[in-house]
């Protein structure tokens, strides 16, 4: 009767490990949608359009024509790092409340849905953390 038991356990076992190798290969092709393509966001009445490649990402606040580019670094599926790069465009001589020219950003995409995620984002700068709903744009 124990080894009944024994064999109830391991094949339980057995099938948890196999659903969570579902919901990982899930969740890397959720996160995969998000690494390269165009998204935006909002931050009060600012908005924000993102370009993304593999390797950088620009960001265009629409109100300024302000556009600033990042070197992107993926950590994993859900995790990157975002150094400054560049200003590419600044035709409002727009000036930065911070030293744009030093920000590092860490991000985890958290709550990923197939049309957006929430940013959660720690910088060098400050101890704030934020959060920012990323939205994928239906054209492209």
């Amino acid at each position: 009767m124990k080894f009944y038991w024994v064999l109830f356990f391991i094949f339980l076992f057995a099938c948890n490990q196999v659903d969570n190798k579902q919901v990982d290969n899930q969740n890397q092709e959720q996160f995969q949608e998000w690494k390269v393509g165009n998204f935006h966001y909002s931050e009060g009445s600012f908005k924000y359009l993102i370009h993304r490649t593999t390797d950088y990402q620009e960001e265009f606040l629409l109100q300024d024509g302000l556009l600033v580019r990042f070197k992107i670094n993926w950590e994993n599926d859900s995790v990157y790092t975002m150094k400054f790069d560049s200003i590419l465009s600044n035709p409002n001589q727009t000036q930065l409340a911070f030293d744009i020219t030093q920000i590092q950003k860490k991000c985890t995409m958290t709550k990923v849905t197939a049309h957006s995620y929430i940013e959660r984002s720690e910088n060098n700068l400050n101890d704030l953390v934020g959060f920012t709903r990323i939205i994928k744009n239906t054209r492209d």
